[in-house]
C-alpha cells in the first residue's frame, strides 16, 4: 500500500513537470512569434529627423527605440486611431537593429519602400536635367509622384527646390442645365488648368524628386537680373549658360533668361529668351541676344546635337507639336558672347474655342 502510494506520487510529479515544461515551451514560442516572428506586409523608410518607436498607439505609450531619417523598417500592421480632431494612421513596425524591436509609429513619418522606389526612378531620369530655375515653397506643400497624382508626403514651408520640368492638368466642370424649349448655342464649360512643377530636392532629403503645384512655389529669381522684369513680362525660368570671373575674383553666372508676357494664354512657358552675359569691365549684365514672339515650353537644355556650345529650346508649332530649336553660343572673349538661332521660325496657332449647339425637341 505504501509502495503504491509512492509510485502514484512519483507519476504525478513526473506528469506535472512535463506539463509545466510544455506550457513554458508554448509560452516561449508564442513570445518569440510576438517579438520577432510576425510576417511583414511591407517595408518603409523613415523621413523624419528622429522617430520614436512606441509600445502602442496610446498617448501614454512607452518609448521602445529611436530611429532616424533614412532608416528602414519592416511594416507588420496598420491601424487607424480616432482623436477629437483627426484620424491618425499608425504602422506596427520592426526595426532592423540587433536585436530587432517591435512597436508603433505614425505612418506620416514613414514612406512605403515601393513609393521610395518610384521617387528614386523619377529622380534618376531627371538628375542630369539642368535646373530651369530655383524656388522655395510658400506654404506646406503636397509632394506627388505624378502631376495631380497620389500624395507622397508633405514638404515644409521654405523648402528650396530646383525646377526641372513643368506640366499641366485640366479640370473640366460639369455642363450647366439649359432651357429645354428652345434651340440654344452655348460654349463648352470652361476648363480649368492646373500647373505643376517637377522638382529636385536637396541632398539631405530622403525623397529627392517629385511634383508640386506651381502656385505653391515662389521663384527665387537671381537678384542680379530681377530688375529686368517689367513691361508686362516676368521671369518664368533661367538656365545657367556658363560663368565669368569678376574683377574681385567672384564667379558670376551667365544666363539664358526665360520670360513670359503676362497676357499670354495657353500651354506656353515663355515667350522671350534673353541671353544675359556679365561684363567684367563694366561690372554689370548685358544682353547680347534677345528674341520675342516665342511659344516655348520647358525644359531648356544645354549643348547642341553637334557637340558645339549653345542651348536648345522647345517650341510649339501650329499643330501643338514640340519642335526643338538650337542656338549656337560662341564666346568671343570674357565680355562678349555671340548667339545665333539655327532653326527656322516656328508658327503657333492657338486652338479655337469649341462651340456646341444643343437642339431641344
Amino acid at each position: 500500500m505504501r509502495e503504491q502510494h509512492h509510485l502514484n506520487n512519483h507519476s504525478f510529479r513526473k506528469s506535472y513537470s512535463a506539463a509545466i515544461a510544455g506550457a513554458f515551451l508554448a509560452l516561449s514560442s508564442a513570445g518569440c512569434a510576438f517579438l520577432g516572428g510576425e510576417t511583414k506586409i511591407g517595408e518603409g523608410v523613415v523621413i523624419s529627423n528622429k522617430l520614436v518607436v512606441r509600445s502602442s498607439t496610446a498617448a501614454v505609450a512607452l518609448p521602445r527605440a529611436e530611429v532616424k531619417r533614412g532608416d528602414r523598417l519592416e511594416i507588420l500592421d496598420h491601424s487607424e486611431v480616432k482623436t477629437p480632431t483627426r484620424i491618425e494612421e499608425w504602422y506596427k513596425v520592426r526595426t532592423k537593429t540587433e536585436p530587432p524591436v517591435v512597436g508603433w509609429v505614425e505612418s506620416r513619418s514613414v514612406i512605403n519602400q515601393a513609393v521610395v522606389d518610384k521617387i528614386t526612378e523619377l529622380y534618376e531620369k531627371a538628375k542630369d536635367v539642368v535646373p530651369q530655375g530655383k524656388g522655395r515653397l510658400k506654404v506646406q506643400t503636397k509632394l506627388r509622384v505624378d502631376p495631380a497624382g497620389d500624395i507622397v508626403t508633405m514638404l515644409s514651408r521654405g523648402t528650396t527646390v530646383d525646377i526641372v520640368g513643368k506640366a499641366r492638368t485640366t479640370i473640366k466642370p460639369e455642363k450647366q442645365q439649359t432651357s429645354e424649349d428652345a434651340d440654344e448655342t452655348t460654349e463648352e464649360p470652361e476648363t480649368r488648368t492646373v500647373l505643376w512643377y517637377q522638382i529636385r530636392l536637396p541632398d539631405s532629403e530622403v525623397l529627392r524628386a517629385g511634383w508640386v503645384g506651381a502656385q505653391q512655389v515662389e521663384l527665387d529669381v537671381p537678384e542680379e537680373i530681377m530688375h529686368l522684369e517689367g513691361d508686362g513680362r516676368r521671369f518664368t525660368g533661367w538656365v545657367v549658360l556658363d560663368q565669368t570671373r569678376a574683377k574681385n575674383g567672384e564667379m558670376k553666372n551667365n544666363y539664358v533668361g526665360l520670360m513670359k508676357s503676362l497676357s499670354t494664354a495657353g500651354p506656353i512657358d515663355f515667350t522671350r529668351i534673353w541671353v544675359l552675359n556679365y561684363s567684367r569691365d563694366e561690372g554689370r549684365y548685358g544682353g547680347p541676344y534677345i528674341e520675342d514672339g516665342l511659344h516655348g515650353v520647358l525644359p531648356v537644355s544645354l549643348g547642341l546635337a553637334s557637340g558645339r556650345k549653345g542651348f536648345t529650346i522647345r517650341e510649339l508649332d501650329e499643330n501643338g507639336k514640340i519642335v526643338p530649336i538650337e542656338y549656337e553660343a560662341v564666346r568671343v572673349d570674357a565680355a562678349h558672347l555671340r548667339v545665333k538661332r539655327l532653326g527656322p521660325k516656328i508658327y503657333y496657332r492657338k486652338p479655337a474655342a469649341r462651340l456646341t449647339t444643343r437642339k431641344h425637341k
